[in-house]
């Protein structure tokens, strides 16, 4: 396969996937402008990264591996976060949601709050992701993965009871 058309493959499937990444920058940045220089950031890593990826899963967890250890390393390296404003804008691109505005943006503090293994599971299972596929990629046993996403969403129910 040539150099442009492995780039036009690339360019589909992202797009095909644009509100996965777009969900990863929203809930490990606080603000616009780290939520746009994460985006790009994982579509660079992706890219690179493009050539190891051999279609033994399906695409989107491949992105989603690369997007959140992406978002990791990211903020790790990140010297401080101002936490006071939240992008906004970034959440208005991700994909649309079951919750109202107000919701959304309440269940997305929420789930800032958690350890960051605990948003990586919780964000994996908002995704669709099933718990053997959530088992796969955080390397936990499905019985765990099950385990372990009942707890974060008992946290979060209790974190929003106030909120509504």
């Amino acid at each position: 396969m040539s150099h442009s058309e492995k780039k036009a493959e690339f360019l589909s499937r992202i797009s095909d996937c644009a509100g996965l990444i777009h969900k990863i920058a929203a809930i490990y940045t606080d603000r616009k402008e780290d939520g746009e220089d994460l985006l790009q950031e994982i579509l660079y890593q992706s890219w690179k990264s493009y050539p190891l990826y051999r279609n033994e899963s399906k695409f989107s967890t491949w992105l989603y591996k690369v997007g959140l250890n992406t978002a990791l390393v990211y903020r790790r390296n990140k010297s401080r976060m101002n936490t006071e404003s939240f992008n906004e804008e970034v959440i208005e691109k991700a994909d649309s949601s079951p919750f109202p505005n107000d919701g959304k943006m309440a269940l997305i503090t929420a789930i800032k709050e958690l350890s960051k293994t605990d948003r990586f599971i919780i964000t994996l299972y908002l995704e669709g992701y099933n718990y053997k596929e959530i088992a796969e990629i955080t390397g936990l046993s499905k019985e765990n993965s099950a385990t372990r996403i009942h707890r974060i969403k008992t946290k979060l129910i209790d974190k929003l009871k106030n909120i509504f």
